[in-house]
């Protein structure tokens, strides 16, 4: 491993060591004088507001929301192959599972 991997991974644990508790940054200078500041954390969540109605979702109403659907609401997208179990869709019971668990 070359001493700039070494360094940025370095870093990277520092910095992800307290990553739950808070965002940090890091700063370290290479052996060739670069300056180098690392900064980890998550970014601000978007608010999407509470999910939506079933039925606003299921937009052919065939009782399924497809992954197609689900694009009308991004945090259900971003959860979909986790719900749906490696199919292409979601039932109300499933989707209703998931709103529960949603804040």
């Amino acid at each position: 491993m070359n001493r700039m991997t070494t360094l940025l991974a370095t870093a990277a644990l520092l910095a992800s060591a307290g990553a739950y508790a808070q965002d940090q940054t890091v700063h370290f200078t290479q052996a060739d004088g670069t300056r180098v500041t690392l900064t980890s954390g998550q970014p601000a969540p978007d608010h999407y507001g509470p999910p939506p109605a079933f039925a606003a979702l299921d937009a052919n109403h065939d009782g399924r929301i497809s992954r197609e659907e689900a694009n009308a609401y991004p945090p259900l997208l971003n959860d979909f192959d986790y719900l749906a179990h490696h199919t292409n869709q979601v039932s109300k019971a499933q989707y209703e599972r998931w709103v529960k668990t949603q804040n």
